[in-house]
């Protein structure tokens, strides 16, 4: 597996590969419709006619590619599956940079789709002001929790704060050194949301541990990724937990070219995504999936915010390390104090 990972960090840097970030700007404009047409989403002028016999239609919105087997993909997959159970009609436009929102929001809500949903943390402000221009139709910020105050747009993500905090847990649990370290990309309002949260996690452990966060810059540039990595690995940080999308084989790298690094996933799991066994502690996996899905049957569109936690099984954790009668014990015991809300993560 190791050398998988290499060989991936290799093909990085001479293809200068990049899939685009869950809560980043794409870097092109591809569109489609998702019901096996050869009209893009962009061009279809449905109308009022955009929805099936019983009206429900919904348009999706994202930052990256819907193949990028990560955020993208697995909401998209979501939407997908509403579709295939309640003949919804669907349709999407991928790699939507951040000046092209207002623009395709708009031909969305023109062509009368009844839910138009922006996936990504930079959304926001777009979606609010065609939620604004268009009051008969519903929006969802996705990856975000703000409303705007409209009563036609509903926010909804899954819990950065209890990922956060279930990471740290197991970072805490993990490290030799007493010192670990969150990665992301860049630092939107739900990733200060989870480095609140893993910090609370390694403190609930123990509160000695030495804490930091760094980003990268990207969330899809794997050798980015690495030597970030690779400079807070040399000051002795020895679990790493990344938040990124393609990036994360970049992190999964450096730990494995380090060799007694650990890495506590987020979003993905790290072990079976990345193919990192050999250097995954554990991972808090995110149900995207369920997110899109709920979105695209319209259960969120009450012009509320949503928050998917560990309660409402938005958050997935996996264990790939032996823990010891102990760490379990604490972990155990993390897990009933979060979903007995005996844990303050607000603040």
């Amino acid at each position: 597996m190791k050398k998988r990972m290499r060989a991936f960090v290799g093909l990085a840097l001479v293809a200068a590969l990049g899939l685009s970030a869950c809560s980043s700007g794409g870097s092109g404009s591809n569109s489609t419709s998702d019901n096996s047409s050869k009209e893009t989403a962009a061009e279809n002028k449905g109308g009022d006619s955009a929805g099936t016999e019983d009206g429900k239609s919904v348009a999706m919105i994202f930052p990256g590619l819907v193949t990028d087997e990560a955020f993208n993909q697995f909401t998209y997959e979501g939407m997908v599956k509403a579709k295939d159970e309640l003949g919804i009609k669907t349709a999407y436009k991928e790699n939507v940079t951040q000046d092209e929102q207002l623009e395709v929001l708009r031909q969305f809500a023109q062509q009368g789709y009844q839910i138009i949903v922006g996936q990504g943390g930079q959304f926001g402000e777009a979606v609010s002001m065609v939620a604004e221009e268009f009051p008969d139709t519903q929006f969802i910020f996705s990856v975000g929790t703000d409303t705007f105050d409209l009563p036609n747009m509903s926010a909804a993500t899954i819990s950065y704060s209890d990922a956060g905090f279930i990471g740290g847990v197991l970072a805490g649990l993990t490290t030799k050194t007493n010192k670990v370290a969150m990665v992301t990309g860049e630092f939107y309002d739900t990733h200060r949301a989870m480095e609140a949260g893993f910090y609370k996690g390694v403190a609930y452990v123990n509160p000695d541990i030495e804490t930091t966060a760094i980003t990268t810059g990207d969330w899809a540039d794997t050798v980015k990724a690495r030597e970030a990595c690779l400079a807070v690995i040399a000051q002795g940080y020895d679990v790493l937990f990344p938040c990124l999308d393609a990036a994360g084989a970049g992190v999964a790298a450096a730990a494995q070219d380090s060799g007694n690094v650990k890495v506590v996933g987020a979003v993905a799991d790290y072990a079976k995504d990345y193919g990192a066994e050999d250097v995954t502690a554990g991972s808090v996996v995110f149900a995207w999936d369920e997110l899109g899905y709920l979105e695209a049957k319209g259960e969120i569109c009450d012009g509320k915010s949503h928050v998917l936690g560990m309660s409402e099984n938005g958050i997935r954790p996996v264990i790939n390390a032996e823990l010891t009668k102990e760490q379990q014990e604490v972990y155990d015991a993390a897990v009933a104090d979060l979903l007995a809300g005996k844990i303050d993560l607000s603040k």
